[in-house]
């Protein structure tokens, strides 16, 4: 008769920590600017002061990408080229915004209507950048993205009774931003500005 072999437990597997795709990361974002704007930064600060501080209010049209190398402008010199060759193509832009809402129960966001302009722009930027992350482009301005539980609640609750609710306003963009944050930088930084000054169709 066989003697049974001894019970050895599986080994736990390890747990690997998420590891980056990259050195550093881009964008390409609209940052509107204005008295209404001013109002929506003081909301970020009161809600989630660290992401308010890492990034003015924008709305992304292209990215977030990770890229290898030195995060400085430098190593993004063709792309800087390539933009700037588009540059006379791409036609000012309008943002439609308002309605709060959420992803999730992390992200609180501030609603941005898809324009037709604004999806040709974004096509014209993924032309030349690849696919970004977006399965689903859904255009927003983030409020607050670190809050859970009861805070983010509260937080959605008290959005949701100012006027940014059931309010809607437009701003013009004249320009979009190249952002770039490497692993040390404590904040997205501008390094490249891509003016917006094609004529419509008469």
């Amino acid at each position: 008769m066989r003697k049974p072999k001894p019970y050895k437990s599986k080994p736990k597997k390890k747990i690997v920590p998420r590891q980056r795709n990259g050195d550093y990361r881009i964008f390409v974002g609209a940052f509107p600017e204005g008295e209404e704007i001013e109002q929506i930064q003081a909301l970020r600060e009161q809600f989630d002061w660290k992401t308010s501080q890492i990034t003015p209010p924008h709305v992304t049209l292209a990215g977030t990408y990770w890229r290898t190398g030195q995060p400085n402008a430098t190593n993004e010199g063709l792309l800087i080229e390539k933009l700037t060759a588009l540059a006379p193509y791409l036609k000012p832009l309008t943002l439609h915004l308002g309605g709060i809402y959420t992803f999730g129960q992390r992200v609180i966001y501030l609603g941005v209507q898809p324009t037709d302009n604004m999806l040709a722009i974004r096509n014209s930027l993924l032309s030349l950048m690849g696919k970004d992350k977006h399965r689903q482009f859904k255009p927003h301005l983030t409020l607050a993205m670190r809050l859970e539980g009861e805070p983010f609640n509260a937080a959605l609750a008290e959005l949701q009774r100012t006027e940014w609710e059931n309010g809607r306003f437009t701003t013009p963009i004249h320009e979009l931003r190249l952002m770039q944050r490497g692993p040390s930088d404590p904040a997205w930084r501008t390094i490249h500005t891509i003016p917006l000054k094609a004529q419509a169709p008469a």
